[in-house]
């Protein structure tokens, strides 16, 4: 099939020009720009919340989480930032967790502690 008429068909060869290259490369820096302000941004606001109230949410979404396959309560550090892991594990004990130390890959994994 000949397509030479058709405005919409890629350059012989398939050779993309630089100004279309430097655009695409304007457009992913940019969005990499936005991408970046809207993380700070948001951190930034998380920052704000009083420590109390970080605390009651890490507390109820340790109560409340849904276990995966292992049993583990994930949860994502990030989104306290004013919680030390100590703290965590203390809020996580007086709940009837116990916190897995290995293999987290950056999370704070919550087990439920066996009773004797």
């Amino acid at each position: 099939m000949h397509m030479a008429g058709v405005p919409l068909a890629a350059p012989p060869g398939g050779v993309l020009s630089p100004v279309a290259l430097g655009w695409i490369g304007a457009a992913l820096a940019a969005l990499v720009v936005v991408n970046l302000l809207i993380a700070w941004g948001s951190r930034r606001k998380r920052r704000q919340v009083p420590a109390g109230q970080l605390r009651e949410e890490l507390r109820g979404e340790i109560r409340g989480g849904a276990p995966n396959v292992r049993g583990h309560i994930r949860v994502n550090p990030a989104r306290y930032p004013g919680i030390s892991v100590g703290e965590a594990e203390v809020i996580a004990g007086e709940e009837g967790f116990t916190r897995q130390t290995h293999g987290t890959k950056g999370m704070w994994l919550f087990l439920r502690k066996v009773s004797d």
